[in-house]
């Protein structure tokens, strides 16, 4: 497996500043479409990410698209809850936004967590309600000037909505980080790490054997299952005493594989990793992750 360091939205998303303007992020996303019919929907699209994230104090720091002509719009923030494990594996707590629907009326939120040794994301399950109505979606209408004018500030309702929710975010990483310090604790041995491996990828698959070794592997082992095997060792960041031969580090081995190894492109390898098959298959890593302690 070969290793890398990229973020796994590199190409698709740019980094930004948090004081930027809503039709900056646009040209930044590379959707500084001419179209009428698609450039006022992505606008107002950044406005609400920008309108929420500060209501939150939670700064934006990229922007992107994905899918063939910008099919979803996203952007992510900062949520500065960080977490370190064994003085040396940080952590950072993110806030995801996306406009999947072409109306971009619908906002979806997700909470998940970076880890810097090999940028790859974790989800983090979260309470906090997961779709917000775009209060600045504006629609056309039939005469001059065709696209209503709405307000285009929030107003306290939803300043206080913004708010509540990113404090939950908050407190959703900071139990995420006593579970990851649970697994950076509990060592695992091979034949454990092989059988996770294989429960995550194939879970229906029958292994006989009570030890999966390199014939097992060679026989029965799907192409992901290989490479996440491959990353256990070689991935970014699995020689730490964090994630070397632990749960902590199985979880990872996932992760980074679906982030960077999985899929035709980057383009599709992001959607799969956050709105796809490659979501749910992170979300019952993370359990089988736990199912070890």
């Amino acid at each position: 497996m070969e290793g890398t360091n990229q973020k796994p939205w590199g190409g698709v998303g740019g980094d930004i500043n948090a004081g930027i303007s809503a039709h900056e992020m646009l040209v930044k996303a590379k959707l500084d479409f001419k179209r009428p019919y698609v450039s006022p929907a992505n606008h107002d699209a950044f406005l609400f990410f920008k309108s929420f994230t500060e209501a939150g104090d939670a700064p934006l720091h990229a922007v992107g698209n994905l899918g063939k002509g910008g099919r979803i719009v996203w952007a992510l923030a900062r949520l500065n809850e960080d977490f370190t494990l064994k003085g040396a594996d940080p952590v950072e707590g993110h806030l995801l936004l996306a406009a999947r629907k072409e109306d971009r009326i619908a906002v979806e939120l997700q909470f998940t967590a970076v880890r810097v040794a090999g940028h790859n994301m974790l989800p983090v399950p979260f309470k906090p309600r997961s779709t917000f109505k775009n209060v600045f979606r504006r629609v056309f209408v039939p005469k001059p000037p065709f696209l209503s004018v709405g307000s285009q500030k929030f107003d306290e309702d939803m300043i206080q909505k913004a708010k509540e929710t990113l404090a939950l975010g908050r407190e959703a990483i900071s139990a995420f980080a006593s579970d990851a310090e649970r697994l950076a604790d509990h060592t695992v041995d091979e034949p454990t790490a092989h059988r996770y491996l294989f429960n995550v990828f194939q879970p229906g698959t029958a292994v006989e054997s009570s030890v999966i070794g390199e014939q097992e592997i060679g026989e029965l082992a799907e192409k992901k299952t290989r490479m996440a095997i491959e990353a256990i060792r070689q991935a970014p960041g699995q020689d730490l005493e964090s994630a070397c031969m632990t749960a902590w580090g199985l979880l990872n081995a996932v992760t980074y594989t679906v982030d960077h190894h999985l899929g035709n492109n980057q383009d599709s390898r992001l959607r799969l990793a956050w709105f796809g098959k490659y979501a749910d298959i992170k979300k019952r890593a993370l359990q089988l992750a736990l199912d070890l302690l």
